[in-house]
């Protein structure tokens, strides 16, 4: 009579579970920040108002300029920034030096060069500070309130 011989038991295979979906990407305020900034500085280069307030700026959103009354909403601020970059704005850089955020508010604090050529006048250049607070709304954040003002004496 044969031995009987000892079968293993089979071998299980393993389970093949879905291949995880990797999360959403989501931006930091840090460098939604940056990113905006680099919107504006490229919408203003090319004289596009409304491109730029539509990237940068929440419809409801305040821009409180030098020695003027703030401008609330889209359109009275592409009207001021068009007219900025209508009078011969040859370039503006910004730069976000400190950022901070909690919950869906954020803040941007900087200093900016701006260099203008207005017809028939000579070259000038303004450096000065901003600060801009942002809201996150779906996902996308945007300028809610933006002041800046000139390093230079007044005139």
């Amino acid at each position: 009579m044969a031995k009987k011989r000892a079968t293993k038991p089979a071998r299980k295979m393993p389970e093949r579970r879905p291949a995880k979906k990797a999360a959403p990407r989501v931006e930091t305020a840090a460098a939604a920040i940056r990113r905006l900034d680099a919107e504006f500085m490229r919408a203003a280069a090319a004289h596009d108002g409304a491109a730029l307030v539509a990237a940068f700026y929440d419809k409801d959103a305040v821009l409180m300029p030098p020695n003027s009354p703030a401008m609330e909403g889209h359109e009275s601020i592409r009207q001021m920034l068009q007219g900025l970059m209508d009078s011969g704005l040859t370039s503006i850089k910004l730069e976000t030096t400190v950022t901070a955020s909690s919950g869906d508010l954020a803040f941007g604090r900087g200093r900016y060069t701006m260099n203008l050529e207005p017809s028939g006048g000579s070259p000038v250049t303004d450096v000065g500070k901003y600060v801009v607070v942002y809201r996150r709304q779906g996902g996308a954040w945007r300028a809610v309130a933006d002041i800046f003002n000139s390093d230079q004496g007044a005139t």
